[in-house]
């Protein structure tokens, strides 16, 4: 299973409502927006959860297939981080 973990980047800003999040990047002007499931993911990167964490999280939340889930989650924090919004980090 995947175990890496993402941080937020220190010039991210994040807003998160019931209709979903709002990311700023205070330090090179970048506003990306998401869903709800957008904002439950970037809360459980902030809380230090791992992938695979956040994957069995929005599966049981949602009621996805994990496979599913570990795909959605994964496609979303490398777009965080091809952004420079995350950063990643081993988790042991």
């Amino acid at each position: 299973m995947d175990r890496r973990r993402f941080t937020p980047s220190p010039s991210v800003r994040a807003s998160i409502s019931a209709d979903g999040l709002v990311l700023l990047d205070a330090r090179g002007g970048l506003v990306l927006s998401s869903n709800a499931i957008g904002a439950c993911i970037w809360s459980l990167v902030a809380e230090g959860r791992t992938t695979q964490e956040i994957a069995e999280r929005i599966a049981a939340e949602y009621a996805v297939a994990h496979e599913r889930a570990a795909r959605d989650v994964d496609a979303f924090v490398r777009d965080l981080e091809a952004h420079g919004l995350v950063r990643t980090e081993d988790a042991s």
